[in-house]
């Protein structure tokens, strides 16, 4: 692939689904520099990744020798890894030295947590001609193994679940085993727990609380005290939702339990209690058949919010023009089930948490760092890596941003990808701060000025479009039609209608 920072971002979406390493190659210099932005997305994202960069002797680096950078440890701040080779491997222990060092990077990949790994290997010249055989390669496995709570320990979990009139699971991004879903399933069903999830925890149930941002809206100074937890049990990675960041802030609830194998002491919430380092497959299986109920109404004091709500969105949604909202409503309903679903940043990540998931789709998004640079790309590298049909939800920016990512010859005709064309940054139209001053506008938004349209067609790409709800529907049948390349439906919706609408669905959603 020709553009490196594409080609990350490219790997970074195979071993998402492949969940194994994914190797990137690239040379020495600025080449090394461009795998950053996916490098910390997967270091964040834990997604395995080994990066292999071509380096200059280190005596030759600040000396003006082309492609010679500071490149030893470059991007040791987001590996879990960073390995130097020797420059020479001539003799026996040199290169067993190597094979060591090449194995414990492979192995450092995937544990004990999944996450990038740097193996920088300096060449000195001749570079060519002058490689022989070597025999004796050596490969030193892993045995895989899991930790488990301590039974006492366990115990006082169980007693703690048990007693509490208030606890409350929440999911972030991941994707999970049957196991885990119905072992929170079966705690769910306690009166005392709610369980929450968002579309990229792939934990989708009615049984669920799985619209975080619309239910929020329901929460005020008269439930409140009842919908506040006790105990916040965390499991996953990011979590998109502001609103909720921002209340459990504000409620610090008694007790907070991360659980993670990694042991990340992740305290977004600055009520962290206790860090639990098991994988909540683990851990859920350990207390869950053991936990009792109580009395408590704590989930249906939630469930009723969450039906309120409910009704609320479907109300605003049948009353909206034609905008942001009701083209992710109709999108939602006619993605195609049981496929792979990939949303970028900003605005996509952030609409799709408003409505109901029923479908069998898996969703993904670079939540890790949540930038919008390589949001095509990695869905190109799933897309290929899956062979599953699979669509791309972007905005007019991202989608510019990262057109590179269609700039290689190993494009999925399975891959689909919907252009939301909002004008470019209209996330700042709706955030306060920005959308106060239109003097301050121009310095957040960044209209692309491109033609969509003309840049799809340059990489002779099926391109459709739609501006109302007709036009829509029309484009959805033709853009999941069998093609044999990725299509792409552009839709352009207006700047000012979508943010106002936005505004007034949330306001809405708090009668």
């Amino acid at each position: 692939m020709i553009d490196e920072r594409s080609a990350a971002f490219f790997a970074l979406g195979m071993a998402q689904q492949l969940h194994a390493p994914v190797a990137l190659i690239c040379t020495s210099g600025s080449a090394v520099l461009n795998y950053g932005p996916a490098i910390a997305e997967a270091f964040y994202q834990r997604v395995p990744l080994l990066v292999i960069t071509a380096d200059r002797p280190e005596e030759w680096v600040d000396q003006g020798e082309g492609q010679a950078i500071r490149q030893h440890g470059v991007l040791a701040l987001h590996m879990k890894r960073s390995i130097q080779l020797p420059r020479d491997a001539k003799d026996g222990l040199s290169r067993w030295h190597c094979g060591r060092l090449i194995n414990e990077a492979i192995d450092a990949t995937l544990l004990p947590v999944p996450g990038p790994v740097h193996l920088n290997i300096p060449f000195t010249e001749p570079l060519y001609g002058t490689t022989t055989a070597v025999g004796d390669t050596r490969s030193i496995a892993q045995v895989m193994t899991e930790p488990f709570i301590l039974p006492e320990h366990a115990r006082w979990l169980i007693h703690q679940i048990t007693s509490s009139s208030k606890v409350m699971v929440l999911a972030g991004q991941g994707t999970w085993s049957d196991g885990l879903r119905k072992q929170l399933l079966q705690l769910a069903s306690l009166p005392q727990v709610t369980v929450h999830t968002e579309a990229t925890s792939n934990l989708d149930d009615p049984t669920f609380i799985t619209c975080i941002d619309r239910v929020i809206e329901g929460v005020d100074e008269r439930n409140e005290s009842d919908l506040k937890p006790d105990l916040l049990i965390t499991v996953g990675g990011a979590i998109v939702s502001k609103r909720v960041k921002t209340l459990l802030r504000k409620w610090k609830p008694a007790q907070h339990w991360n659980v993670d194998l990694g042991q990340r002491h992740y305290d977004t919430y600055q009520s962290l209690t206790h860090d639990i380092a098991v994988s909540p497959e683990v851990f859920f299986a350990q207390i869950g058949g053991a936990v009792k109920g109580n009395g408590s109404i704590y989930r249906e004091a939630w469930r009723m919010v969450d039906e309120r709500t409910r009704g609320l969105h479907h109300r605003s949604i049948a009353q909206a023009p034609f905008c942001d909202l009701t083209v992710f409503n109709t999108v939602n309903d006619r993605i195609p089930g049981d496929s792979d679903v990939h949303l970028a940043n900003s605005t996509p990540a952030r609409y799709a948490q408003l409505f109901d998931r029923v479908r069998g789709h898996r969703w993904f998004s670079n939540r890790g760092t949540s930038g919008i640079d390589g949001c095509t790309s990695t869905a190109v590298g799933a897309a290929h890596a899956t062979g599953k049909l699979t669509t791309l939800i972007s905005g007019d920016t991202a989608f510019c941003y990262d057109s590179n990512a269609f700039w290689n010859e190993h494009l999925s005709p399975l891959l689909k990808v919907i252009v939301i064309d909002n004008g470019g940054g209209n996330i700042f139209r709706y955030i306060d701060g920005p959308d106060k001053d239109p003097e301050l506008l121009p310095w957040f938004e960044a209209p692309h000025t491109r033609s969509i349209e003309k840049l799809v067609k340059s990489f002779a790409l099926p391109y459709y479009h739609a501006n109302d709800e007709a036009s829509l529907n029309t484009g959805l049948d033709q853009l999941y039609k069998p093609h044999d390349k990725p299509a792409v439906l552009h839709i352009t919706t207006d700047p000012i209608t979508s943010p106002k609408v936005l505004r007034d669905y949330f306001k809405n959603s708090a009668r």
